[in-house]
């Protein structure tokens, strides 16, 4: 498993497929950090919030499908 930076290890990131759009990104069950590719580091993220609010969705783990740990 890998464990989110931000998180002090204590969120577990998670692959998942954002249902309106299709694409794949990666994000923490914890703090809702989120990736577009699994170079989990703290230089390339964004918020969860940020990511559904550019493409008009609302921030739920509903919005989300094929949820996996990486």
């Amino acid at each position: 498993m890998v464990y989110c930076p931000f998180c002090e290890n204590q969120g577990v990131i998670y692959e998942a497929k954002i249902k309106y759009t299709n694409k794949y990104i990666y994000i923490c069950d914890e703090c809702d950090t989120v990736w577009i590719d699994k170079n989990i580091n703290e230089d390339n993220c964004k918020s969860f919030d940020d990511i559904m609010s550019e493409i008009g969705r609302n921030s739920l783990w509903s919005e989300l499908s094929e949820l996996e740990r990486i």
